[in-house]
């Protein structure tokens, strides 16, 4: 039973998969774009200033995200639609997913697309905004 004062009132979340869409666009918006016509992500060159690849797939799956949510387009990449993107070595795409996967920063669906779960959002962001 549940009451009013019940302490464990403050872990409800009224939209726990709700996403701050201004924050994720202020963010994303130095390092891609995406074409409204061909909803294709294109990489700006603040995105080349990031030294580690496993954050440049981060960046990556958070645009991909981003794309889902404007254009309602499925959410994830495959690895060949990454590869595709031609930003990072084949060997590197790989790595990353593999190193983000098996630490649980990222998650596959059933069509082996990987995409970034919604509470990594904010910490992402918070990440960046903390190195400056």
């Amino acid at each position: 039973m549940v009451t009013k004062n019940d302490p464990l009132q403050g872990l409800v979340a009224k939209d726990v998969g709700s996403i701050d869409r201004t924050r994720v666009a202020n963010f994303l918006q130095s390092f891609v774009v995406i074409d409204g016509s061909t909803k294709e992500i294109s990489f700006l060159s603040e995105f080349q200033k990031i030294n580690s690849n496993p954050e440049k797939m981060e960046i990556i799956l958070l645009a991909a995200k981003a794309r889902s949510l404007l254009f309602e387009v499925s959410d994830g990449l495959s690895p060949v639609d990454i590869i595709a993107l031609d930003i990072m070595p084949v060997g590197s795409v790989k790595s990353s997913l593999k190193i983000l996967f098996d630490s649980r920063k990222i998650k596959k669906d059933k069509d082996g697309r990987y995409f970034l779960p919604g509470y990594r959002i904010n910490e992402i962001i918070n990440k960046y905004n903390n190195k400056d």
